[in-house]
């Protein structure tokens, strides 16, 4: 396994993927309904969905590189060859739903690949309408400007604390996710520094925010592998800490699991530092327990 020829395709891939999507969307095309997304509710496949997929199989062949890539739709991972290599996890259009409804904002593509051991190689994550990406080569991470091609280092926020003026993420666009998260978290952000943001939306491309330092934390209650996997190891290379958490406030870093996209996280924390890793999770165990311990 050759692996600067995989980090070669994923840069092609991010290239090929922003551009066909823009001329789809410029065509108004894109927007047909294809069917449910399995175990999510909240969400529907799209026509613009397909794009990424097909373009990926095609460069695995190009690049005569052996992999199985996990996607979204059920049924539908990505597979070159009998004996897998390596392991990849795609989303390939992160922003259905906004795209579907007529708003151009949050677009993305995200594609990660991981040696067979589940330990990422690199991760790319493409913001198609601000035609910039956001690379994890396994060296650095570091932005892209495709009209410019200007490349610029990133790293994370170093605040560590709640009171501070953080920018705190959650996808809350739909009561699938935000009746929990408010319901646990919603005492704190009435309490938030004034000069505070909860940045309302989520998925595979938030980890991007996290690596360069936009957004601080992130919280999710039942958040699909599927929309964690492309993104994380971008976030994770640059030292921020992404742990699954139980209702004692037992921690263990999240891991790549093949074939589990469909699976879900019951309460996922990803923040730049571990001190704002550590308040987030004492916050949810001391309101855990107000809200559901057993009263006499």
């Amino acid at each position: 396994m050759e692996k600067q020829e995989i980090k070669n395709l994923l840069i092609e891939y991010l290239t090929k993927t922003t551009e066909e999507i823009r001329k789809r969307a410029s065509a108004g095309e894109g927007r047909e309904i294809l069917g449910e997304v399995i175990n999510r509710p909240e969400d529907i496949e799209i026509g613009i969905d397909r794009v990424g997929e097909g373009i990926l199989e095609k460069l695995l062949k190009k690049h005569k590189l052996n992999a199985t890539v996990f996607s979204e739709p059920d049924g539908r991972d990505i597979e070159n060859g009998d004996h897998p290599d390596f392991y990849g996890s795609i989303d390939p259009f992160d922003g259905s739903v906004l795209f579907l409804r007529g708003f151009e904002q949050n677009w993305y593509t995200v594609l990660s690949f991981f040696e067979k051991d589940g330990n990422p190689i690199c991760c790319g994550i493409g913001d198609v309408l601000n035609e910039k990406f956001y690379i994890s080569d396994g060296n650095e991470n570091y932005s892209l400007d495709i009209k410019t091609g200007q490349k610029k280092k990133i790293s994370p926020s170093n605040r560590k604390k709640l009171t501070e003026p953080i920018v705190l993420a959650s996808y809350v666009m739909s009561s699938q996710y935000s009746t929990k998260f408010l319901d646990i978290f919603g005492g704190l952000l009435k309490n938030m520094h004034p000069k505070a943001l909860l940045y309302p939306q989520g998925g595979s491309f938030i980890y991007a925010l996290l690596a360069s330092g936009l957004v601080n934390a992130y919280v999710m209650f039942d958040e699909p592998r599927s929309e964690i996997d492309p993104g994380y190891p971008i976030a994770k290379a640059a030292g921020c800490s992404i742990v699954s958490v139980d209702s004692d406030g037992n921690y263990k870093d999240y891991q790549f699991l093949p074939g589990k996209q469909h699976d879900k996280v019951d309460l996922l924390i990803a923040a730049s530092s571990p001190e704002l890793r550590d308040e987030l999770i004492n916050y949810y165990v001391k309101r855990y327990a107000e809200k559901y311990a057993f009263k006499v």
